[in-house]
């Protein structure tokens, strides 16, 4: 396995970095990650050795705001920002990589939200989409939702803490501990950033019906961040689609208890071989 890593030019010149993993062996394709809010393109050690001894190379970009790259952290101007940037990357950096091979975007929480408006017009260039800790909405409340839209635009870059404790991501305590204790991870988010998710989770919502790429969609039972998988999956209209929720686990599937994470990256790896044939 090679590492690589990089900058790239986002949207408004914005300087934004990335993180690569290529197989040593011949690679059958390229895997494309959108991370969620608050952390960045290093936390998927998991998924990178489980599928990239496989042939399957791994891309992917800290969003502005987040982990590597410019920006006001945990801030983002407009929700289009993050979806220009997720176009330039994959000109710039994913496509001149993938040696011809067949590219799939993975979406994780806020990353699924990008995912779900960016392939309104870029799904010609995907084999397939996978989509983790996602729903059709967020289990917040509807008070708290009216409240962030109407500060979004009083105070776009005032403050709040993430509401949800470290906890909610797994089981795995040595996983919540390297979350809880990792500087990259940023526990605030502004309330333009806030008010701009759920705009757009409730387009991406939408955009799912014109989605006809190849999907599957993995979640646990008991994520508290979103609600709504199947809704959301019955949306598609994919006519490849696959949807696994797994009893008992949290937010971060990739990132759960050892046994319960493997037959989570198992399936995840058995799809993307049998998307190829």
């Amino acid at each position: 396995m090679r590492k690589v890593q990089g900058n790239f030019q986002g949207t408004g010149g914005e300087n934004l970095f990335f993180r690569g993993w290529i197989p040593g062996s011949k690679t059958k394709g390229v895997v494309q990650i959108l991370h969620g809010f608050g952390e960045h393109s290093n936390r998927y050690e998991n998924l990178v050795e489980k599928i990239v001894p496989e042939g399957f190379a791994v891309l992917a970009h800290d969003h502005r705001g987040h982990g590597k790259s410019g920006g006001v952290r945990g801030h983002v101007d407009s929700f289009q920002d993050y979806i220009e940037d997720t176009r330039q990357f994959y000109a710039g950096v994913v496509l001149p990589r993938s040696q011809k091979k067949p590219i799939f975007l993975l979406g994780h929480s806020m990353g699924s939200i990008i995912a779900l408006n960016y392939l309104q017009t870029e799904q010609d260039h995907y084999q397939g989409l996978i989509l983790s800790g996602t729903g059709c909405e967020p289990r917040s409340s509807g008070p708290m939702t009216i409240l962030v839209k109407g500060l979004s635009s009083a105070l776009p870059r005032g403050k709040f803490k993430f509401p949800l404790p470290p906890s909610f991501i797994s089981r795995d305590q040595e996983e919540v501990e390297k979350y809880d204790k990792d500087p990259l991870v940023e526990k605030k988010l502004s309330f333009r950033l806030a008010g701009e998710l759920f705009n757009w989770f409730e387009k991406g919502v939408e955009n799912a019906r014109d989605i006809h790429l190849p999907l599957l969609i993995q979640c646990g039972s008991e994520d508290q961040a979103f609600q709504g998988e199947q809704i959301l999956f019955n949306r598609f209209g994919s006519k490849d689609k696959k949807i696994l929720i797994y009893p008992g686990l949290y937010h971060e599937v990739y990132n759960e208890i050892e046994e319960d994470r493997e037959r989570v990256l198992d399936d995840l790896l058995n799809w993307l071989l049998e998307q190829l044939q």
